[in-house]
């Protein structure tokens, strides 16, 4: 008798701990990123270079590709791949990109996107200390049932330098 009674609660835990998991749960930080974006426009940095990878549910995993912004010119764009997706010519756009992705997390709090299901959206952003710009972001999106593609990207920044 005493196993049945134990059985039957764990049974109840299970079933409650259910009902939990319909809540959903949004893990993003927009307090740091606008300071990190005020911290890096305050730096005015007009000439630099750096490397992004970007990939996303549509266009799959992308190659390395490197921007060299200069004031007063257009920037040079090296590595582009047709098709690719997103094409980031600075990291203000960069920055720019993200915020719209903050968007997107807004837009889903009512637990649905393009018809689907929400269980979990997290935006996870790492900074440059120093700098102050994004040296990887990370967009998931957790579907309550399983479906192809999804709403995800992930972007990574390595291979800054300041220049003259």
């Amino acid at each position: 008798m005493r196993a049945v009674c134990i059985l039957s609660s764990f049974i109840a835990i299970i079933l409650c701990s259910c009902w939990f998991m319909d809540d959903l749960v949004i893990q993003a930080d927009k307090k740091t990123f606008d300071k990190e974006r005020a911290a890096w426009d305050n730096q005015n940095l007009k000439n630099y270079q750096f490397t992004y990878k970007y990939s996303d549910g549509a266009t799959g995993p992308g190659s390395p590709v490197k921007v060299t912004v200069k004031e007063n010119e257009e920037p040079v764009i090296e590595n582009q791949r047709e098709n690719y997706g997103y094409f980031f010519k600075s990291i203000s756009e960069i920055y720019n990109h993200v915020n719209g992705t903050f968007d997107y997390v807004e837009s889903v709090k009512n637990g649905t996107y393009d018809g689907h299901k929400i269980r979990s959206v997290t935006l996870d952003i790492t900074y440059n200390k120093q700098y102050h710009y994004p040296t990887k972001v990370d967009l998931s999106t957790g579907y309550v049932e399983q479906i192809a593609g999804g709403a995800y990207y992930n972007l990574e920044i390595t291979e800054f330098v300041p220049i003259q």
